[in-house]
């Protein structure tokens, strides 16, 4: 990796920033530590006859990533830069890293590990380094994918004399089903997003053999947001917890993505033609 080509963008919790733009603040030749691989941890076990082992499980655990920098200046220039990035680095607040390499942009996302920005010589470059431990190990795609499985799709128009503008209407696509490549490394998670348009009961999220099922009605207006990105997973409805409402074979952790084409649909007992469905999801990925 070309390090005089990376961005990184530090967000914080509250919404502040902190732009790595190689120009002011710059990476040093060694100042993406963690970013490129991961490495997974491999238990095993000796084989009960004859030479060798087992292997048991191979668990990719949390991940630490450090970015190393460094600033030149006057003092003063120095002074308050220190003063910012000290403040910055609040260990109360979680951060998302952003690294923008040749126009691909990857993110990771935790707390604040280790922070270093020595005084010990003034007339010295100002450097920095702090590490992002993250208990979600993979490098995320930085923009949501979302794909609308109930949608209207574009218009035919009929132009009538009055009025000279014409009306436009939509197409409903109502397959109740959409094909999810994921194009990542690994398999990944989404949040469902199911809107009512009218008395709905029952909603459900498929893939293959497998469902999340909410006994509730919902009415027009209503929101269920299925949430199986965070940990532990979270079902609203409105803004309210509504996880006790899920059907008993519902299984949460069966719903991902696979490597490659996924077919995800939704239904209801009643009024699946009154629901808009939305998934949103993030590739992950093993390194830059």
């Amino acid at each position: 990796m070309d390090i005089s080509k990376v961005q990184i963008n530090v967000v914080r919790s509250d919404g502040k920033e902190f732009l790595i733009d190689n120009q002011s603040w710059k990476i040093t030749s060694d100042g993406l530590d963690g970013f490129d691989f991961i490495t997974p941890t491999i238990s095993t076990e000796a084989n009960a006859f004859g030479d060798g082992s087992v292997v048991q499980s191979i668990h990719i655990g949390e991940k630490d990533r450090t970015v190393k920098c460094r600033y030149q200046g006057t003092l003063q220039e120095k002074a308050a830069q220190r003063q910012f990035v000290r403040n910055f680095l609040n260990p109360k607040y979680t951060f998302k890293v952003v690294v923008d390499y040749m126009e691909e942009k990857k993110y990771c996302e935790g707390s604040l590990y280790t922070m270093s920005c020595p005084t010990e010589n003034i007339y010295k470059d100002l450097t920095l380094q702090f590490t992002i431990l993250s208990t979600q190990p993979y490098l995320l795609s930085y923009d949501d994918f979302n794909k609308n499985i109930a949608s209207v799709e574009g218009g035919l128009e009929f132009n009538f004399e009055i009025p000279k503008e014409g009306v436009e209407f939509g197409t409903y696509s109502f397959a109740k089903e959409i094909y999810i490549d994921n194009q990542g490394d690994v398999e990944t998670y989404c949040k469902a997003i199911f809107t009512a348009k009218g008395t709905v009961i029952n909603p459900m999220l498929k893939k293959d053999d497998v469902y999340i099922k909410i006994i509730d009605t919902m009415n027009a207006g209503d929101v269920i947001e299925m949430d199986l990105v965070s940990k532990p997973v979270h079902i609203t409805k409105n803004g309210q917890n509504i996880i006790g409402k899920t059907d008993r074979s519902s299984s949460f952790n069966e719903m991902l993505f696979s490597v490659g084409q996924n077919v995800i649909s939704f239904d209801a007992d009643n009024g699946d033609n009154l629901l808009d469905v939305v998934i949103l999801y993030n590739e992950r990925f093993l390194g830059m």
